[in-house]
């Protein structure tokens, strides 16, 4: 039995692989809402009546505290703010709280940071523009978060049944967070875990708005899971479809999924170097349309462990670039 959690199952029209959007309203008084999904057609509708079915509502928001900074859980921010017609505060990690900002959407989202990007792995024009397209899909499924708050972790948020703890998880991306409810045993886990897909450790394309410039997205991700394997976590409910019951046993599944995919990809090096996009066909079963950057992002973070175990190296710096195994 699940007491003052208000599980919130917002539909995805186009990504069927995440199968929802999910935001938690968590107290019996004034609430925190733990996400808030993305600003497609009809979302913020299905937030507010899924509250009201749950005899809560929008005034009932106390705080909004954001996972991560990707436009799926915080894109309605803004409006739940404006519906409230008061002052909601907004937390979110300190290492995210660029990507929520105005700056960055009014900015290109597909930049030449990518561009480089592209060049360098030797994707074709042709896919280029298929991420470029998709990448300019993001900025109309939010409005910007304008005066986000820092959280760190360890950070505590508490009101009427409930008392979350901040625990920075780094991965996904530099400023992921998880939260939990200690009296019911509840992680909140954002992208961090999920049931029925592996998340992806996301290559940081703006490096140098991090912390630390040398921030390797696959090595912070392990490290992050071992982190919260020790939390007694009688449910762990995701930012993306079904809860989960045994952490420690997907955790392990995640480290298998990593391990055989380096693997994978040092094996189709070994056969010859090569720039990484002709590596896709050898290290996935299948690519959706419209999902090269999210391969190719696989990729690289695998890769950067891979040439820090010494087991593959830059050939040619290209562009593009060409990398090969060793061993």
């Amino acid at each position: 039995m699940i007491n003052n959690v208000c599980a919130i199952a917002i539909p995805l029209p186009g990504y069927s692989d995440l199968g929802t959007a999910n935001a938690y309203a968590v107290g019996s008084g004034a609430l925190t809402l733990i996400d808030t999904a993305p600003k497609f057609p009809g979302s913020f509708e299905s937030l507010r009546d899924q509250l009201n079915q749950a005899g809560r509502s929008i005034a009932d928001i106390e705080r909004i505290v954001l996972t991560h900074g990707h436009v799926d859980h915080f894109g309605l921010a803004a409006r739940i703010r404006q519906e409230a017609d008061r002052p909601i505060p907004c937390f979110i990690h300190s290492e995210e709280i660029w990507r929520v900002s105005a700056s960055t959407y009014r900015a290109e989202i597909f930049d030449e940071a990518a561009e480089r990007l592209m060049a360098l792995v030797d994707m074709p024009p042709e896919e280029v523009e298929k991420i470029r397209e998709r990448f300019s899909l993001f900025a109309l499924l939010c409005d910007p978060v304008v005066d986000a708050q820092p959280m760190e972790d360890g950070q505590i948020f508490e009101g009427d049944g409930y008392r979350l703890r901040v625990i920075h998880t780094p991965g996904h991306t530099p400023g992921t967070c998880c939260l939990y409810e200690s009296g019911q045993k509840i992680l909140f886990s954002g992208d961090h875990i999920i049931k029925h897909i592996t998340p992806n450790p996301l290559f940081e394309l703006k490096k140098e708005l991090l912390r630390n410039p040398e921030y390797r997205s696959l090595e912070a991700y392990i490290q992050s899971l071992e982190k919260i394997r020790g939390i007694e976590a009688r449910y762990v409910f995701p930012g993306h479809g079904e809860f989960v019951e045994d952490l420690p046993t997907l955790i392990d599944s995640y480290r298998r999924h990593h391990h055989e995919r380096m693997d994978r990809i040092w094996t189709a090096l070994k056969k010859r170097p090569r720039p990484l996009y002709h590596l896709l066909d050898e290290v996935f079963d299948f690519v959706p349309e419209y999902d090269g950057f999210l391969a190719i992002s696989e990729i690289l973070v695998h890769l950067e462990l891979l040439v820090e175990e010494g087991r593959a190296e830059l050939v040619d710096p290209g562009p593009p670039a060409y990398y090969r195994a060793i061993g």
